[in-house]
């Protein structure tokens, strides 16, 4: 017995499909990107990209929380959820965050795991959305399909989207940890809602993210003309689904628009009521999405 358990755990640290999920740390040029494998069924795997809140913290510990939330998913099919790179380095963080580089990083981790055969299918949301962009047009053979949540293929320096991002920017570089979770707990609601001001939070209860450069350094590198990518939508040829949130707040609902508008026969589904957080907030959406994986399989 103890022989199978020690066999499973050297399994799981060198990328193979597991019972149990556990972050993986995959080697990558200057530091490691995560990884957290789900077993599934024999459709096509999908692999999962979250959010600029991704970068916050290492994913390891919180690998119960993402089985929850795609254990549906993984009724059909593996699941892998991708975290941002973690350099050896903080200082290479700025390098490391550019949403171009990181898909290379993303590139990278795929194709080190046992257990998962490319092209794969692609969840993304917000942040992880221009990462996948950066995927599908540099890496074409990687991916099968796309859905698109609240995802800005750039960021126009005319854009609320920008100054959303340059506030969140401004507190977390001063380390305004309490006003920025405060901003951003209401920003995510749908407009109108509520006011998208924050609210007064003790300093006792001030959280601190332990990878705060991760973090900045991408909301640095999403206001950077260089990860722009609409210019290079129309290469992408996989079947893809655009979801945006009419209230979204952080993402102007234009934006995904022109990202579905701009990748040929992209489909584009809006819900008028919705907030930022498409994937929790969408009316359907978990419907939505499986039936449109399960066309791929």
């Amino acid at each position: 017995m103890r022989a199978r358990h020690r066999r499973g755990r050297a399994e799981r640290h060198n990328g193979a499909m597991s019972d149990e999920p556990k972050a993986l740390a995959i080697p990558i040029p200057g530091g490691r990107i995560e990884a957290i494998l789900l077993p599934g069924g024999p459709s096509v795997p999908l692999l999962v990209l979250g959010g600029v809140e991704t970068g916050l913290r290492p994913m390891a510990g919180s690998e119960h929380a993402h089985l929850r939330r795609w254990e549906q998913r993984a009724t059909h099919r593996p699941v892998v959820v991708m975290g941002r790179p973690l350099p050896d380095d903080p200082a290479d963080a700025p390098r490391m965050t550019h949403p171009r580089a990181m898909a290379t990083a993303v590139a990278s981790g795929v194709r080190a795991l046992r257990g998962v055969t490319p092209p794969l299918a692609v969840e993304a949301e917000s942040g992880g959305g221009r990462i996948s962009l950066w995927l599908t047009v540099d890496d074409p053979h990687l991916v099968s399909r796309l859905v698109l949540s609240s995802v800005a293929s750039e960021t126009p320096a005319d854009s609320p989207m920008t100054h959303r991002m340059a506030q969140w920017l401004d507190l977390a570089e001063r380390g305004e940890w309490a006003d920025f979770f405060a901003h951003l707990a209401l920003q995510l609601k749908p407009a109108g809602s509520v006011h998208a001001e924050a609210f007064p939070v003790a300093p006792r209860f001030q959280p601190h993210p332990s990878t705060p450069e991760r973090f900045i350094g991408e909301l640095r590198a999403t206001l950077d003309p260089t990860s722009f990518v609409t210019d290079r939508l129309g290469e992408i040829r996989v079947p893809t689904l655009v979801l945006a949130g009419g209230q979204d707040q952080v993402v102007p609902l234009a934006s995904t628009q022109l990202v579905a508008e701009r990748i040929p026969g992209a489909r584009f589904e809006v819900d008028p009521e919705c907030g930022h957080t498409v994937r929790t907030s969408f009316r359907g959406y978990d419907e939505l999405v499986e039936a449109f994986l399960a066309e791929g399989d």
